[in-house]
Parts: C-alpha cells; structure tokens; sequence
C-alpha cells in the first residue's frame, strides 16, 4: 500500500536528523534548539536566540524536511481514500487526508525556506505542519478505530499529546510556564514528534497484515 510505505519512510527524518545534529562542532540541544536549527544556513548568534547556531549539514536536513513533508501528505491522502471505502464513511477520513496534505504542504515550506532566510514562509509552515498534523491524525485515528483497527489509538493519542505540546508553546509565548522557558526545542519536540512518530506506527501496522485483509489502495 503506497500510503503506508509513505509514512514508514517517514523514519528517514528522525535519522537526518540524528546525523545533522551530530555534525554539529557546538552542542545541539534537544532541550534548547527548535529543529529548524537543523536547517539553518548561517552560523551566529541569532537575534533574541540563545544558543549559537551552526549546522553545517543543513541542505542535507530541509532535503528532509521537503521529503518528510511529501510522505505525510502522500501518507495521508491515500490512507485517507482507502479509509474512506470503509465502516468509517466518507466525511472523516477524507477530511483527515485534507488535513494532512496542508500539513505536508507546510512541511516542504519549511524546508524549501530556512528560517534565516524566509521567516515568515517558515513560520507559516511550521505552524501548518504541526496543527494541521495534529488533527488530521487525530481525525484518521478516528476513521481507523470505526474501522476496527486498534492502531487508530495510537493516533489519537499522539495527536492529543502533540495539541498539549502546541498549548505549552503557546503558553510560553505569552509568557506563562516560566519555568520551561529556555525549553523551547523540547516543548517543539512534543508537539511534533508523537505525530510523527504515529504515522510511522501506522504505516507498519498496515505493511505486516494478512495480505488478504490490505486495502485495495
């Protein structure tokens, strides 16, 4: 099924980004560094920015994020369709691969524009990728409960922890949590990585089934 091997191939970013990261001759932080870090073409100080940034692999980490961007909306639109013939009817499944598509979409735009570079592009879709992420697993989470798939759990799950991550940011920016500031990255990390994490999850659970009982698509 091409929906699942688009999300399985999803890995690929968590590995760019191991090895981007470990390029680095200045400690990269989990804790501290957003992962657009990763991404950034210049080396310095950035204005208001606390860490020093410098990654020297960065076109190798927003060839991923451009690719990454691709498998989930691919994932997405085609785990949507096949959901779509089921138990769960047309609405929620389709509105899911909807959601999902913008959420690649706003992925490849923050490869395609580092946020030294483009920031407001960036920006834009950062927050695509993340909130439109967030509910459209939410949603095909849903779609793959009604119909009978367990593994729909672990997106709604994933999904509602991404959305607590997206409220402490938020919370954050507004000044509240003042304990978790200078935690910008881990707090990013939550918002994004279960999601992702998710996909993959269900891209496997839908490759190691009987062969009589894949979807069509």
């Amino acid at each position: 099924m091409a929906g699942a091997v688009a999300w399985v191939l999803i890995v690929q970013f968590f590995v760019l980004h191991l090895l981007v990261q470990a390029a680095w001759r200045t400690p990269y932080s989990w804790a501290r560094n957003d992962i657009s870090d990763l991404g950034t073409t210049v080396c310095g100080q950035a204005p208001g920015y606390r860490t020093y940034v410098c990654s020297p692999w960065h076109s190798a980490m927003n060839a991923s994020f451009v690719v990454l961007g691709a498998c989930v909306a691919a994932g997405g639109v085609l785990l949507g369709i096949a959901l779509s013939r089921g138990t769960a009817g047309r609405l929620l499944p389709r509105l899911a691969g909807a959601l999902l598509a913008l959420a690649g979409v706003g992925t490849v735009l923050v490869g395609a524009n580092p946020g030294n570079l483009e920031l407001t592009a960036h920006l834009v879709g950062a927050a695509a990728a993340t909130l439109c992420g967030n509910a459209g697993l939410l949603l095909l989470g849903l779609a793959l409960r009604r119909n009978g798939r367990a593994v729909g759990t672990v997106g709604v799950g994933a999904a509602l922890v991404g959305f607590a991550g997206v409220l402490i940011a938020l919370a954050q920016q507004l000044g509240l949590f003042g304990g978790l500031q200078g935690w910008g990255g881990a707090v990013e990390r939550v918002a994004i990585f279960p999601m992702l994490i998710a996909m993959i999850v269900i891209g496997v659970s839908y490759l190691t089934r009987r062969p009589g009982m894949r979807p069509t698509r």
